[in-house]
């Protein structure tokens, strides 16, 4: 089985370090490794010492890395949409549409970076996959993607049972209700396409909310801003449901004070990295953890049934940037400059709020009979 691991922190701390030093620790233990990266810096080629493409090769014994190139991916990704399309709805040939004419949408890329880390999991040729992404709230969104749309169907798939495009024709009426039935769309055919869908969303919930399928690593230095803007980050991740395994603090000594980063990421472990020079890395593989102890920290949601209460961990927020509002069976989290949707039980579905409160790192909320 194939297991992710990824970074989390302030931009030019050493994210990009700490991958490659992470790829190879694993390398070195006998396992199949990519190293992914879609930065465009030539940061991770100097590091490595090998020019990147968009297709994996050898850098070393049991390592391949690759790096994502969004225009070459739409090119790719376009060719297998047509195809899609094709099944369904019939394409002139007179329209023919160019990858190379293609412009990419802000934000896609994200889709994009998402679909190709699927590919190289589901291919099942690397035992650790080890991806060197950005670290910001933008990578958060891009590894929530699934839970996102997971949502989305479960709320709006009521709305489309019965579809019909000759009932919506019959209603509109004139040359748009011709155009619409002499599509001649396939509805077996695109039910299929949406349940295939609606299966590699499953499959990518189900990697993000499994440690041992997908963890995350905090990055960050003994610096004041670097704390802060990482514990942010930190209580970002758990609106997506991902796991932090721990901190690496990178260009601090065994001996360094390290007290302000214990207290700070408590309870999770801190491990002092020290920086890399002149390409040696013995002493940052030395002085890495041991990724195969998965150090769990906090559940990101807790429910407690017996005492009516729900658990929500949201370390490196305030009292005032957290909000929680309730929308029938649902409790909406906004923290972190994102909304978690989290469904209740059946036996909290029945309740009310009763209180909600903000306990640095919980949000707690308390349910109580509905009131006649």
């Amino acid at each position: 089985m194939s297991r992710i691991i990824t970074f989390i922190g302030k931009a030019g701390i050493g994210q990009t370090t700490l991958a490659i030093a992470t790829a190879k620790w694993f390398s070195q233990q006998g396992k199949e490794v990519l190293f992914v990266t879609h930065n465009p810096s030539p940061n991770a080629e100097t590091l490595l010492q090998t020019p990147l493409t968009h297709i994996p090769q050898v850098v070393a014994p049991n390592l391949q890395a690759v790096q994502l190139q969004a225009t070459t991916m739409l090119d790719q990704t376009w060719e297998e949409v047509k195809k899609l399309l094709s099944l369904y709805v019939p394409i002139p040939d007179s329209e023919e549409i160019y990858s190379g004419e293609l412009i990419l949408l802000p934000g896609f890329d994200s889709f994009l970076y998402f679909n190709a880390m699927r590919q190289y999991y589901q291919s099942g040729e690397y035992e650790v996959i080890v991806y060197d992404s950005r670290g910001d709230l933008e990578t958060l969104r891009m590894l929530g993607i699934p839970g996102m749309l997971d949502w989305y169907f479960q709320r709006f798939s009521k709305m489309f049972e019965g579809f019909s495009l000759h009932k919506i024709a019959d209603s509109i009426g004139g040359p748009i209700a011709s155009a619409l039935v002499s599509a001649n769309v396939d509805a077996e055919k695109l039910q299929q396409g949406v349940e295939q869908i609606r299966s590699w969303i499953a499959e990518g919930t189900a990697v993000v909310g499994d440690a041992s399928k997908l963890t995350s690593y905090l990055v960050t230095s003994n610096e004041p801003g670097a704390i802060a803007e990482t514990r942010w980050l930190w209580g970002s991740a758990q609106q997506i449901n991902l796991t932090v395994n721990g901190v690496l603090a990178y260009q601090c000594q065994e001996g360094d004070n390290l007290n302000d980063l214990q207290q700070a990421f408590t309870p999770l472990n801190v491990t002092p990295i020290p920086a890399l020079h002149e390409h040696n890395w013995n002493p940052l593989l030395k002085a890495l953890p041991d990724f195969n102890d998965n150090h769990r920290s906090p559940w990101p949601l807790k429910i407690d049934l017996e005492s009516r209460q729900l658990f929500v961990f949201l370390p490196g927020f305030t009292k005032k940037q957290v909000k929680l509002t309730q929308y029938g069976k649902e409790l909406t989290v906004e923290a972190g400059e994102q909304r978690r949707n989290i469904f209740l039980p059946p036996d909290l579905q029945k309740l009310s709020i009763k209180a909600g409160k903000f306990e640095e790192p919980y949000l707690i909320v308390a349910f109580e009979e509905k009131q006649e």
